[in-house]
C-alpha cells in the first residue's frame, strides 16, 4: 500500500475526475454555462473541495477543481481561488496572468486589490526582476540630534549646542531592487537591494546594500528562510556590516497574509566604536486582515534583545506597530500607519551614569496609486513623523520626513 499522503492524492485525482465528468454531464442537461450561479449547490459542494485541496497541500487537484468551476461559472472569488493554486503549485506565470486579470475588474474591492498586489510582489521575486525608485525626500533633523539645550554628565549640568550643519535638509533617494531564481522552481532565490540617499551637500550620504539568498522548500510550506548581510556607508565611511539568519513560519500557507512569525538572528559590526558590536535576537509576529472589502489592516509585535560587547549598550525592548489601507477616490489610495516601541538599557549609561529608557512613537501617511503608470513607474507621497522620548534628555528627538516618490 502507498502512504496516506499518495493515496489521498489519488484519491482526490479521482475524485475531481469524477466531478468534472458530471458538470459535462450536467452542462448537457440542463441551462447554458452562462446562467449557472455560484449560489448552486452542486457548485458549493466543488469549491469546498477545491478549497479543501489546497489546505491538504493537493495543489493539482485543487487547480482541476477552480479550473472546472471557472469554466462554468463567471466569478471572481473562484478566479481568486484558482491564481492562488497556481501560485502555491509554483506555476507562477499562470497565477501572474491571472491576478492581472483579476485587478483589470474596476469593481473589485479595496482590500482585496491591495492582497493581489502582495502576491504579485511575491511572484515577480519568484521569477526573477529589477525595480528601481526615485524619491525625492526631505528630513528636518538628519543627525537625530535633540533638542535640549542642557544636560546633566557627571552630576553637572552642561549646555550644548545643535550643530549647525543639522538643519533640514533635502535631497535624492535612488533604489534599486533585485531578485534571481537560483532553482527551476524557485525554491532558492537570490536578493540583493541597493539604497543611496544623496542629501545636500555630503555629510549624510548614505549607501545602504542588503544581499543574500531567500529559500523556500517545496515539501514543506509553512517555512521560510532568508540569510543574508546588509552594509551601510554614511558621509563616504563605511559605517556597519550586520550578517542575518531569519526563518518565518506561516501557519497556514493558503491564508500566508493572515498570520506569521519570524524569529531573525543577527550580529552588528560597528566600525571604529567596537562597545556598540552587538549579537541581536528578534521576534516578530505579523497579521492582515481585510474589514468589509474595503480595507486591509495590517499589525505586527515584536520583542527584541540586543546584547552588546559592553553591557550599558545591551538592551531590551518591545514595540507594537499597525497600518490601515484605505481607498480615496478612483484608484488611489492611502496608508495610515502608527507604530509604539520602548528598549531598556541593560546598565547605566557610562556619561550619564544611569540606565536608559526610551520610547519611541511613529506615525506616518502614504498616498499611493498602484495602476496609474508613467513611463512605467507607480507614483506614491506621503509623510513620516517620529519622536523618541527618554530618560536622558540627550538622547530626545523629533524628526518629520516628506517624500515623494516613484516606482516601478
Amino acid at each position: 500500500m502507498g502512504s496516506p499522503t499518495i493515496l489521498r492524492g489519488r484519491l482526490a485525482s479521482l475524485l475531481v475526475g469524477c466531478l468534472t465528468m458530471f458538470s459535462v454531464a450536467a452542462a448537457s442537461a440542463t441551462e447554458p454555462v452562462t446562467q449557472a450561479t455560484p449560489d448552486d449547490d452542486t457548485y458549493q459542494v466543488f469549491f469546498a473541495i477545491g478549497m479543501e485541496e489546497l489546505r491538504r497541500q493537493n495543489y493539482p487537484a485543487a487547480i482541476q477543481v477552480f479550473k472546472m468551476l471557472s469554466n462554468r461559472l463567471d466569478s471572481q472569488r473562484i478566479r481568486l481561488e484558482l491564481a492562488r493554486a497556481y501560485f502555491l503549485d509554483r506555476q507562477y506565470e499562470h497565477s501572474k496572468r491571472l491576478f492581472n486579470d483579476i485587478l483589470a475588474d474596476a469593481s473589485l474591492p479595496w482590500g482585496v486589490r491591495e492582497n493581489v498586489n502582495r502576491y504579485l510582489d511575491l511572484i515577480d521575486e519568484a521569477l526573477g526582476n529589477i525595480k528601481f525608485s526615485v524619491a525625492f525626500v526631505t528630513d528636518s533633523n538628519p543627525m537625530n540630534y535633540t533638542e535640549s539645550r542642557q544636560v546633566m554628565i557627571a552630576g553637572q549640568v552642561l549646555t550644548i549646542a545643535q550643530p549647525p550643519e543639522n538643519e533640514e535638509t533635502h535631497g535624492i533617494e535612488y533604489g534599486v531592487t533585485a531578485t534571481k531564481a537560483f532553482t527551476a522552481d524557485a525554491s532558492v532565490v537570490g536578493f540583493a537591494k541597493v539604497s543611496f540617499r544623496d542629501l545636500e551637500g555630503d555629510d549624510f550620504d548614505r549607501w545602504t546594500l542588503d544581499g543574500g539568498i531567500a529559500l523556500f522548500p517545496r515539501t514543506y510550506r509553512k517555512l521560510q528562510g532568508r540569510v543574508g548581510i546588509e552594509e551601510s556607508y554614511y558621509a563616504g565611511d563605511h559605517q556597519y556590516r550586520q550578517p542575518y539568519v531569519s526563518v518565518t513560519y506561516f501557519p497556514d500557507p493558503v491564508e500566508r497574509f493572515r498570520l506569521s512569525t519570524e524569529a531573525r538572528l543577527a550580529y552588528l559590526d560597528v566600525d571604529e566604536y567596537d562597545h556598540l558590536d552587538a549579537f541581536s535576537q528578534t521576534l516578530t509576529a505579523r497579521a492582515s486582515t481585510i474589514l468589509a472589502n474595503s480595507m486591509q489592516v495590517l499589525g505586527s509585535v515584536y520583542v527584541e534583545n540586543s546584547d552588546a560587547d559592553e553591557k550599558p549598550y545591551s538592551y531590551q525592548g518591545a514595540g507594537v506597530s499597525s497600518t490601515v489601507s484605505l481607498p480615496l477616490f478612483d484608484t488611489w489610495g492611502v496608508d495610515l500607519s502608527a507604530g509604539y516601541g520602548t528598549r531598556n538599557y541593560l546598565d547605566d549609561d557610562p556619561f550619564f551614569t544611569k540606565q536608559r529608557r526610551d520610547n519611541t512613537t511613529k506615525l506616518s501617511f502614504l498616498v499611493h496609486n498602484k495602476q496609474w503608470k508613467v513611463f512605467g513607474f507607480t507614483p506614491e507621497f506621503g509623510v513620516a513623523y517620529q519622536h523618541t522620548d527618554s530618560n536622558i534628555s540627550f538622547y530626545e528627538f523629533d524628526k518629520t520626513t516628506f517624500v515623494l516618490r516613484a516606482k516601478n
